[in-house]
């Protein structure tokens, strides 16, 4: 299965495509300012204002160390690292999306303070106990063995650290219209209501502290994205990352319309 999702996020050329991209933007690919990056890097719903609120959410300082599981191209980890001024650890299965990651990453002058690397969410290469806070958005759902994922999650959150998640859950409709940015087909997409998740998460020695469904924010955001005449294609998009990210993104919003999948954010306490 993990080759499977791997697949799903590589193209083989991903790397010249973003530098292609921002030449095209009218930016110097040696010369970024971070926040250029913005349009393609934060690969969730609300973009950045969801890794600023959830940030926000898990209370997150200068002196923490957090490890973002599946972290993408690295956005949400530049971000934290430019906003609290904390150190980020990012892994991700994907060696392409590392690749790039750690390419911007170099190229924004982020490096001494966020680090990333290819590694399993399901065989984390880490310590006991290695992090104050355990980081994750819009990953679990291509996660089949998610007991296996949040003992893992547990197991190198410090006593008295934090788990900080933004995630697509199961709604109380089934099945899900596929494609979809994170799944083409079922074998891909492995959702669990709020329920399971609450309970896997407590089998795994976490408290939930938080648990925030915005699937009704969710819907009213992809309600005004739908008003909003399209403006012209830019260079730098999620299109780079996901092929057809148009027929992709207007099923997640048919999804989050009709009750199949639900959006929740959650702050659990490593008991």
């Amino acid at each position: 299965m993990s080759d499977a999702v791997e697949q799903h996020y590589s193209s083989g050329t991903l790397q010249q495509r973003v530098l292609d991209a921002l030449v095209a933007s009218g930016l110097d690919p040696d010369h970024l300012a971070p926040e250029a990056l913005g349009p393609m890097e934060e690969f969730h719903t609300f973009g950045p204002l969801a890794t600023i609120a959830l940030a926000d959410a898990a209370g997150i300082t200068a002196t923490d160390r957090v490890l973002d599981v599946g972290s993408g191209l690295g956005g949400p980890a530049r971000l934290l690292a430019r906003r609290h001024g904390c150190h980020v650890t990012g892994i991700d299965l994907t060696q392409e999306l590392v690749d790039v990651a750690v390419d911007l990453t170099r190229r924004v002058g982020l490096v001494d303070r966020v680090e990333l690397q290819q590694g399993d969410a399901l065989d984390l290469p880490f310590p006991d106990a290695a992090f104050d806070v355990v980081w994750t958005q819009h990953v679990t759902m291509n996660i089949a063995a998610k007991a296996d994922l949040f003992a893992g999650m547990r197991r190198v959150c410090k006593p008295g650290g934090r788990l900080a998640f933004f995630d697509i859950l199961a709604g109380d409709v089934a099945p899900i219209h596929l494609p979809v940015p994170w799944a083409e087909e079922p074998s891909v997409s492995h959702l669990a209501t709020s329920a399971e998740t609450q309970r896997l998460l407590v089998d795994a020695g976490f408290t939930v502290r938080a648990w925030d469904d915005l699937t009704t924010e969710a819907r009213a955001f992809y309600d005004e994205l739908a008003a909003t005449p399209p403006a012209p294609p830019q260079p730098l998009g999620l299109h780079l990352l996901i092929p057809d990210m148009a027929t992709k993104g207007a099923n997640l919003a048919r999804n989050v319309a009709e009750g199949r999948i639900a959006l929740v954010r959650c702050i659990a306490d490593a008991t």
